[in-house]
């Protein structure tokens, strides 16, 4: 018995430290590990005729080396009437100019598409209705010939939803 204690007693020692080394880790792990991104707003549809630079949310990442230059495209792009809801750099490194939404955006994606010289044309599983200029490190070549409007697939587009709430409709008193 007295050799069983002299066995047992250091292995279950080693098994509590393991143990306990074991919910260090896991507990540091977890503390440290990155917050969940929110899942995305869908975007709203709305009918519309056609799709003008007001109606299209764009966000513009630079993708190259040259500095300044997604703040130069915004610029442009308020000039022309675009909603440009953010810009920034990507670790995504591209060659070429790419513009980047859904395929059931293509309306919005046809219409900024034309403002550049041959870009090339990207698609993802977004729904949150915004459409994506990566940018190169050569300048974008613009296009004198741009659209102004492009014909909205099936009478209906997908705009970002706006962050302010809808006013409250007021109840018409009974006479």
């Amino acid at each position: 018995m007295r050799i069983f204690r002299l066995i047992a007693t250091p292995v279950i020692l080693l098994g509590l430290l393991g143990l306990l080394a074991w919910g260090a880790l896991w507990g540091w792990n977890s503390l440290t590990a990155p917050l969940p991104s929110p899942s995305p707003t869908p975007c709203v549809t709305q009918t519309s005729a056609v799709v003008t630079p007001p109606q299209v949310s764009v966000r513009i990442y630079n993708g190259g080396f040259t500095s300044g230059q997604a703040s130069r495209v915004q610029t442009k792009f308020q000039e022309l009437g675009f909603n440009v809801v953010r810009i920034g750099n990507t670790e995504e490194r591209v060659k070429t100019l790419t513009v980047r939404a859904n395929k059931s955006q293509q309306a919005q994606i046809d219409l900024v598409a034309s403002q550049f010289v041959e870009p090339t044309i990207d698609y993802d599983d977004r729904v949150d209705g915004t459409v994506d200029v990566l940018l190169p490190t050569d300048n974008p070549v613009y296009n004198d010939k741009a659209l102004k409007e492009v014909a909205a697939v099936d009478g209906a587009i997908c705009v970002v939803p706006s962050k302010s709430p809808s006013p409250t409709p007021t109840p018409t008193p009974e006479p």
